[in-house]
């Protein structure tokens, strides 16, 4: 089928790095006017057309309206359609920048990202199908700014008998357990591993099975349920205090459906997907902080293939009527890490949303976005830091769910890059690093092995440990995060106001002060939470 291209390429654009603050906000919405520009400018030249279309040339059947915005919103003359943006670098490769769905009589807001080796010469068009675009301008900063709201300033105060201010009491601080869950996958071998278990367990305050909790793993033949693993794995997390992620209740993939769900009448097959969903959610009612409802929807369609269009809908709803008290996932790859799946842009995550809550008795519905973060290939993170700002509109937040980088000599250094840029984004909630060890996966033979496109049978994508439970690089990485993103062993002195101050990261924590007054040491636990202004502990003997 020929595919007419309809562009609009723009020259002379000098790509530079930008010292403003970042600007995490984005629209989802198709407005009657674009908003107000961000940065005050960006990375095109002539951002404002002061002179006129100096710099800006019009290819095809597109026109460009001198609007201010250093973002693209676009606006079609016809219809509903994907508009990606993408950068023609001086080595001749286009790399796109993002892409939205845009509409005829409103205007859509494209937020993309895109990094460059050195500064130089570029092109930046858009592109659609048969249609004509109307569009101004886009930029980017490349500032990675710091979490916001992963700290909070401490405020203690030491007051003795009848509200004595105590100077010079000895305060010392250490967290407990984070706010933030970083946590790793795992599989049934954690059962019988003991030395995996001693690895594990102080490291991580939550995890996702790999595989045990999927209906092709508990129910292989028809009406014969076996949940002998899963029921082991749950027992072992819940005696550590380790939260789980139910991982998943359904899989939208033909492939890795059961060969006896996929010849069964569409109403028995329904019967069958219900008993499951309500024989897994009430099984471990109170044992999982959520569930991953209908895994990769986005990507395959078995469910309403067979059953209807809002078949996804109706299985959320009645996972939500099981267990009402835990957010609801949608799980899908390739958002974050290949911004050419046109199946999974920000815009398509956003309708589906908006599909599963427009299904009656669905609208209240308490959910989260599972972006699995499966990079493959090397990560663009200022389009990862854009695709997060996008979805962050929703105030729906974010995990990252099965967090694997490509393997090779770079893959602790992107792992890291990644895991920085998405705990620094406010609207990110979580992350699992997809990492479960099991014996045949990170043995001798799959760390050896060189050829890195294409993996061995058996083996693992990324191994945090070897066979002796050692870290490898990768998992040297997760350690240096998780000791970085906590607060530890921190002393001081009360000030003549009987006051310690301190910033720390937001989690549970233990404090111990004592004073010449005190007659011995006193043990406090608090918690601090995101709030408005320092956290204030007032502690007395």
């Amino acid at each position: 089928m020929f595919a007419i291209f309809c562009s609009l390429l723009i020259t002379g654009c000098a790509l530079t790095t930008s010292a403003a603050s970042y600007d995490y906000s984005a629209s989802i919405e198709c407005l009657a006017e674009p908003l107000r520009p961000q940065y005050k400018g960006g990375v095109v030249g002539n951002p404002e057309f002061d002179s006129g279309l100096d710099g800006w040339n019009v290819f095809g059947c597109g026109k460009i309206a001198a609007r201010k915005s250093e973002t693209a919103w676009l606006r079609l003359d016809e219809g509903k359609e994907i508009v990606s943006a993408y950068l023609r670098i001086p080595n001749g490769q286009n790399r796109i920048v993002g892409s939205v769905i845009a509409e005829s009589g409103c205007w859509s807001m494209l937020k993309g990202g895109f990094s460059v080796d050195e500064n130089g010469k570029a092109r930046l068009f858009f592109a659609c199908l048969t249609k004509a675009i109307h569009q101004n301008r886009m930029a980017r900063t490349t500032e990675q700014k710091h979490r916001q709201g992963s700290e909070e300033k401490q405020r203690i105060h030491v007051t003795g008998q009848k509200g004595v201010k105590l100077q010079g009491a000895n305060i010392t601080i250490n967290q407990i357990r984070p706010h933030f869950p970083l946590g790793c996958s795992t599989t049934e071998a954690i059962l019988n591993h003991k030395a995996y278990q001693d690895w594990f367990t102080p490291r991580f305050t939550i995890t996702s099975f790999n595989n045990e909790m999927k209906w092709y793993y508990t129910e292989r033949a028809p009406q014969q349920e076996n949940y002998t693993v899963p029921d082991a794995m749950v027992s072992f997390f819940k005696k550590n205090k380790i939260s789980i992620r139910g991982h998943t209740i359904l899989w939208a993939s033909v492939n890795v459906t059961q060969h006896w769900v996929k010849i069964l009448p569409p109403k028995e097959i329904l019967n069958a997907a219900v008993r499951r969903i309500g024989s897994l959610v009430s099984r471990y009612l109170g044992d999982v902080i959520a569930w991953d409802v209908m895994n990769e929807n986005l990507h395959n369609s078995f469910y309403e293939d067979k059953l209807g269009p809002n078949a996804s809908a109706m299985f959320y709803q009645i996972a939500r009527a099981l267990d009402p008290q835990i957010p609801l996932f949608i799980n899908e790859y390739n958002t974050l890490e290949f911004p050419l799946d046109m199946r999974v842009i920000p815009s398509k995550i956003v309708e589906y949303i908006r599909e599963i809550r427009s299904f009656p008795g669905n609208e209240h519905i308490t959910m989260r976005i599972g972006l699995q973060g499966h990079f493959w290939r090397k990560p663009n993170v200022s389009h990862m830091r854009a695709t997060l700002d996008v979805l962050g509109t929703t105030s729906i937040p974010m995990w990252l769910t099965e967090l694997d980088t490509k393997r090779g000599p770079t893959q602790a250094a992107q792992l890291e890059e990644v895991m920085r840029e998405a705990f620094s984004h406010p609207s990110v909630e979580g992350i699992i690093v997809w990492g479960g060890w099991k014996p045949t996966g990170c043995n001798q033979t799959c760390l050896m092995d060189k050829n890195y496109d294409v993996l061995p049978k058996g083996c693992a994508v990324m191994c945090l440990i070897d066979s002796n439970f050692k870290n490898l690089p990768a998992g040297d990485v997760v350690d240096k995060l998780i000791n970085e993103w906590k607060t530890s062993n921190v002393t001081g002195v009360t000030d003549g106001d009987g006051v310690f101050e301190h910033r720390v990261f937001l989690g549970e924590y233990s404090v111990t002060y004592s004073h010449p007054r005190i007659p011995r040491p006193v043990h406090k636990i608090f918690n601090v939470t995101n709030g408005e202004g320092p956290f204030e502990l007032l502690v007395a003997s």
